[in-house]
């Protein structure tokens, strides 16, 4: 895929198909004539979710679908369609906040956790990015301004997803390190190879 951007959303547990079920074969490139993204192997865009070809709506099949949830693909038609946004989102994905083509599938308020979160992803073959607003040179927390968003292709939310919530603990944050010697450990791991510490 050429010139496609990422994007990110919030946690949940809502993992569905991935947009990469409903590609066609790779080979010939597409122009979006609606946002002017170049992609191959997909019968809709992956930025905007723009359809190239005629197909019904998956919850209403008498119904044209006017494009392709970037999130998880789903054809949905004009009803089922969620929010007047840019990019076709289905009402499961509504709240999937997304940056110019992006969705946000992870905010922080410490850079140094998006940090570890988006090379873990990208140790997974994920690619991930970081989006933010804070002022080094300002220390002071400037509410929505100081969110630090890791953010992923909309083709690789559900995996993104999966990955981060392998690294979650039973209270719900995501963790890295031994409480104990700061070791950075595995998901999954139940102790720490480093001092024999139990792990969550």
């Amino acid at each position: 895929m050429a010139n496609v951007p990422n994007r990110e959303g919030e946690l949940s547990s809502d993992v569905t198909q991935p947009f990469s079920e409903v590609r066609e074969p790779a080979g010939e490139t597409f122009r979006c004539p609606r946002c002017e993204t170049e992609y191959e192997g997909s019968d809709a865009c992956p930025v905007c979710g723009a359809l190239r070809v005629a197909a019904a709506c998956e919850t209403h099949p008498d119904r044209d679908a006017e494009g392709r949830c970037v999130i998880c693909g789903r054809a949905v038609c004009g009803e089922c369609r969620a929010g007047d946004r840019d990019a076709v989102l289905c009402e499961e994905h509504r709240a999937v906040p997304m940056i110019e083509g992006w969705a946000q599938v992870y905010t922080t308020t410490g850079e140094l956790e998006a940090q570890l979160l988006r090379d873990n992803l990208l140790a997974e073959g994920i690619d991930a990015q970081i989006y933010s607003q804070n002022d080094h040179n300002f220390p002071v927390d400037l509410g929505e301004l100081s969110i630090v968003r890791v953010m992923v292709p909309t083709w690789e939310y559900g995996a993104a997803l999966e990955t981060i919530r392998a690294y979650m603990d039973t209270g719900g944050e995501v963790v890295f390190a031994c409480p104990s010697c700061g070791e950075v450990y595995e998901p999954g791991a139940t102790t720490c190879t480093s001092c024999g510490a139990p792990l969550g």
